[in-house]
């Protein structure tokens, strides 16, 4: 589990509800159910039907018997703990029991409480907490690693307390205490990984009842590198069991020599095992970068999901030779190891061979399942991301997969087959040599006994050598006899023209026991057997040290060995190549159909579906597949077929329609110019509409500034003339008239002028080009053409700091006169009437906001203010194109008009105007969305 991703409680619908975001992302324990099932985990069944407790208790007792039986008898036995006396045993072993009891109990209670809380709860259908959840769901995950681990781990550190307790009080040296610390290391490993199987599956039912989990790759993210850990674990663990089997059974090598070998394969598969995980960790960051991803986490170099895919294909494989590699160099540096301990050539060789087959085998295993842990995250990538058929590169193509597996099977048994038919020859050529010595002992004792029991003096140890040498003499083909007294002087007779060898000095230690085992001299590739030499005379018996017969091992005979070795290896080959042929025959029968199965549906895909489906004539799976094919091939030819003529008659159909719709457009073109034209002369019509409108107030604007001027003109010509007077009071009073006469024909100059400049702002045609004006400056000329409308109205002017805009001047002022015009048409007779003009500005936009205080526009009527030709006014009174004209200029211009309305209080119009005009006044708009309105009741 993950940070943030801890299971949930669903315990009600109300709950469901609530959490529905959070349980499709997480982890939740399963909702009890209907209320005639209750208490039924996710999968629909009653938590009745797994009996949590009996399934783990049970099967613990009885492994707990197994252990005993397997591991806790064979330590007893190759060790002798029995010899020691009970009361050794119970100062030793019992405490170390007791103590490893009490730590096993101790963790499964603290590890399995969570989870026995949580599945009480749900069969009494209460809702659990969701941290006891979340360690739960994480006890199903980590629960089967913990216990191979733990139960290893105890009986490993008890072997070695009870080997530490014997070495400070029975003088047990430091080897031994490594010999019995390794070997119960190694089979308590064996039995907690049958222990761990059978608690995954415990644990992984449960789980998949208990917990409802949000989707098949939330699972996988949850749990894939602890299946490939415990996966690895038990493969390891089979490869030990398997190993440890036939070195004990079936390879000649002494117990202690199995004893050392086995505490250097101990060591090496913790050692191995540990490797392979931290470089299954390094191959598997990728994937995890991947789901941390699909996680919605932030995560640096993420591949992406065609790369998962194929590293995803290639990831068992290169696990498996992992593991592979991983013991090739345990067998490697044991076989340097077991010849440093003395072990033969072809002993090292057949461990290191025996190691290194069973691990391939173990590896076939592995990449299995392997494959079925990666199962879900391929499905998932194959359904969420289409991938092209014809670019997916597999890791290993199916005969790959198929020879690798069948040809592993077939070296694994071809191999086992070689080494057990060696080990086997072996072992009777050394019976055998065993037998001869027997025989050989027997002979030399009783030409011994025959010597010296018709000596007439006392047998002597000086009588027996001078008896061996006569014996070695007269015999040609004599055995190697050694003879030690009691002195410790040693005799070797024998050997024919080459003589006996010189004995090593653990031969001369098996002398003096003189046991009667097998004995070996593995320098000169002897084999025998040794006695104590008992010699009968006049009644008595007189012991004389011990004599020893050696005859040449299965290694020292020559021609007599590599003829059969030369057999047995010729039979491997054949035995090897014969199925090899089988194995490649039968994977090209089935790959071969299936590969041009696979062209030809790629060929059908593209369309080929001329030629038929023929693969082969069998009525297996594969020959019922390819009559699928063929009948589907036939299906889709005949409606390919069908639907070409149908393509034929839509061809033409559309080619008709093409054409009406050629003629259709050419026509709505000609029509959408007419109504351009139109719309052109209707805005032009509104513009001398709305002048007409003016005349008769601009004339009389007009009229009082020029008949101030013409009766100026008469008094003015009669003030100049008095201005001639000889008298300096009347040419003073003439001065004064004349100046004041001057001002009021310039003030009505500058009114006419005025009023004419605005007149012609106003007129200006739709084709002028773009320039920089004053938008306080074109308000103000709007409101001097409306003087005469305005002049019982209040106007007030709050200008900002606006500056200059780019644009259409001339459109921008019937702008500014429309609104205008329809403000004081809405105060018209209205005592207290108000206009409000207000600029604003920033670097990008100016805004423009025109309010009256008149009724306001009804709700029924504001929707449709901006709809060409609508008007409330009377007939003949308006044309209702206004407003449609203003929302046209502002939204040429780039901008945007807004009206907010409230009856009975008023309206404002707010113009919004870019600083820079991104369109001239002749280009047509986008189809306009309509403006912004707004009212309040």
């Amino acid at each position: 589990m993950r940070g943030g991703s801890a299971p949930t409680c669903m315990s009600s619908p109300d709950d469901q509800g609530a959490d529905a975001s959070a349980s499709r992302s997480s982890l939740a324990i399963s909702d009890p159910g209907t209320p005639s099932t209750p208490g039924s985990g996710a999968s629909g069944l009653p938590f009745g039907d797994l009996p949590f407790k009996r399934r783990l208790v049970v099967p613990g007792a009885v492994l707990g018997v197994a252990e005993l039986i397997f591991i806790a008898y064979p330590l007893a036995v190759a060790f002798d703990l029995a010899g020691f006396g009970g009361d050794t045993l119970l100062r030793t072993v019992l405490p170390v029991g007791v103590g490893a009891v009490v730590v096993w109990l101790a963790a499964m209670t603290a590890w399995l409480m969570p989870l026995w809380s949580a599945v009480a709860a749900r069969r009494h259908g209460e809702r659990v907490h969701k941290e006891l959840a979340a360690r739960a769901y994480r006890i199903t995950l980590n629960g089967p690693i913990r216990v191979l681990l733990l139960r290893t781990g105890l009986w490993t550190v008890a072997a070695a307390l009870v080997g530490l307790f014997l070495h400070l009080f029975r003088d047990w040296p430091i080897e031994r205490v490594a010999e019995i610390t390794a070997l119960a290391a190694i089979h308590a490993y064996i039995l907690s990984c049958i222990r761990a199987v059978w608690w995954a599956q415990t644990l992984g039912e449960l789980s998949a009842r208990l917990f409802a989990a949000g989707s098949p790759l939330k699972r996988f993210d949850d749990s894939h590198f602890r299946r490939f850990t415990l996966v690895a674990m038990i493969v390891a663990g089979g490869v030990l069991a398997a190993q440890s089997g036939f070195a004990y059974y079936f390879v000649p090598i002494t117990f202690p020599q199995y004893l050392q070998f086995e505490t250097y394969v101990a060591v090496a598969s913790a050692v191995g095992v540990t490797a392979w995980l931290l470089v299954a960790r390094v191959s598997t960051r990728d994937l995890r970068r991947y789901l941390a991803a699909s996680r919605n986490e932030t995560v640096a170099g993420a591949p992406p999901a065609a790369v998962i895919y194929r590293r995803a294909q290639a990831l068992p494989y290169r696990l498996a030779v992992m593991t592979i590699a991983v013991w090739l160099v345990i067998a490697v540096i044991g076989g340097f190891i077991a010849r440093h301990l003395g072990f033969e050539l072809d002993d090292t060789i057949v461990l290191a061979t025996a190691v290194i087959v069973l691990a391939i085998a173990g590896a076939i295993y592995e990449q299995l399942w392997h494959r079925d842990v990666l199962r879900p995250l391929l499905a998932h990538l194959t359904q969420r991301y289409r991938v092209p058929v014809r670019s997916i590169a597999p890791s290993l193509s199916l005969r790959a997969k198929l020879l690798l597996s069948f040809g592993g099977v077939v070296l694994l048994a071809c191999g086992m087959a070689l080494l057990w038919g060696f080990v086997q020859y072996k072992s009777l050529a050394n019976d055998a040599a065993g037998q001869q010595s027997r025989l050989g002992l027997q002979w030399v004792n009783s030409e011994l006994q025959r010597a010296l029991g018709a000596d007439p003096l006392p047998p002597s140890p000086d009588r027996v050598r001078g008896a061996l040498r006569r014996i070695a003499t007269s015999a040609p083909d004599a055995p190697v006899m050694y003879y030690l007294d009691d002195d410790g002087e040693l005799l070797a007779v024998g050997g024919g023209g080459l003589g006996a060898p010189r004995p090593p000095w653990y031969v001369r230690y098996q002398l003096q026991r003189a046991t009667g085992d097998l004995l070996a001299i593995h320098t000169a590739e002897l084999t025998g057997r040794a006695r104590v030499l008992e010699i009968g005379w006049h009644a008595a018996k007189y012991r004389l040290g011990s004599v020893a017969v050696f005859y040449p091992s299965y290694r020292g005979r020559g021609p007599s060995m590599e003829r059969p070795l030369r057999q047995l290896l010729v039979f491997f080959l054949v035995l090897f190549g014969a199925c090899a042929g089988i194995v490649a025959l039968t994977v090209a029968q089935f790959i071969s159909p299936i590969r041009r199965l696979e062209q030809r549906a790629d060929a059908m895909a593209r369309g080929e579906l001329a030629d038929p489906v023929v693969v082969a004539g069998e009525g297996d799976e594969i020959g019922r597949l390819t009559l699928a094919l063929e009948e589907m091939r036939r299906a889709l030819r005949d409606k390919l077929r069908s639907t070409e003529e149908v393509n034929l008659d839509l061809e033409r159909a559309v080619q008709m329609r093409t054409a009406d719709l050629a003629r259709k457009n050419r026509e709505l073109a000609e029509t959408l110019d007419k109504l351009t034209r139109a719309q052109e002369q209707l805005v032009r019509s509104e513009k001398l509409a709305s002048i007409g409108q003016l005349v008769a107030g601009i004339a009389h604007e007009i009229n009082n500034p020029v008949n101030a001027i013409v009766n100026t003109v008469g008094p003015l010509e009669q003030a100049i003339d008095d201005i001639d007077s000889s008298d300096a009071a009347v040419r003073g009073d003439a001065a004064r008239d004349v100046r004041e006469m001057v001002r009021v024909v310039q003030r009505g100059a500058q009114r006419t002028k005025a009023i004419v400049s605005a007149l012609h702002n106003y007129s200006r045609t739709d084709d002028e080009s773009v320039v920089e004006f004053d938008i306080d400056r074109s308000i103000d000329d709007s409101l001097e053409l409306l003087r005469h409308l305005l002049k019982d109205k209040t106007v007030t002017k709050r200008y900002g700091d606006v500056g200059r805009v780019r644009g259409h001047a001339g459109q921008v002022n019937q702008v500014f006169m429309n609104l205008l015009t329809n403000a004081a048409q809405a105060l018209s007779g209205r005592p207290d009437a108000n206009i409000a003009i207000e600029t604003t500005g920033d670097g990008d936009a100016v805004e423009v906001r025109i309010k009256d205080n008149g009724a306001g526009i009804p709700p029924d009527v504001l929707p449709r203010i901006w709809d060409p030709f609508f008007t409330t006014k009377d007939v003949g009174e308006g044309t209702g194109l206004g407003l449609s004209i203003v929302h046209e200029l502002v939204e040429r211009h780039g901008g945007t008009i807004e009206c907010h309305t409230t009856v009975g209080a008023g309206t404002t119009f707010t113009v919004k105007l870019p600083r820079q005009i991104p369109v001239t006044a002749k280009a047509r708009s986008a189809k306009p969305t309509g403006p912004l309105v707004s009212r309040s009741a």
